[in-house]
């Protein structure tokens, strides 16, 4: 069952509330010089490096796009598991991201902030 429109941009918006957050965490918990900026439907985080991983809203098909130097994955939000899933099969978004976020930072130990 796909999602009307309000649905799949609150969905868009929860991620990308999330996303900040652990943005925050991270700068405050590995003293890491980072920032978060949204943009209409795209969301930046910009690394001390200059490196930045990249959220994209894609209205049209309802996916959440993520971009970084370490590559490219569409999520589509799959109601049944509540999360939003790589269409290619690399995972689920938050481990996409914190892969990402680890390899640019360098830090292995790097973790989500505990809900």
């Amino acid at each position: 069952m796909s999602m009307n429109e309000t649905q799949y941009l609150q969905k868009i918006e929860d991620a990308f509330e999330w996303v900040e957050s652990q943005v925050d965490h991270w700068a405050g918990s590995y003293d890491l010089d980072l920032e978060s900026t949204r943009t209409g439907p795209v969301l930046e985080v910009e690394f001390e490096s200059g490196q930045k991983i990249i959220l994209n809203a894609q209205a049209p098909t309802q996916q959440l796009w993520l971009a970084s130097v370490e590559g490219a994955h569409h999520f589509v939000w799959q109601s049944e598991q509540q999360a939003w899933l790589d269409t290619r099969g690399h995972g689920l978004f938050p481990q996409v991201l914190l892969g990402h976020a680890k390899s640019i930072t360098g830090l292995t130990r790097l973790a989500f902030l505990e809900e």
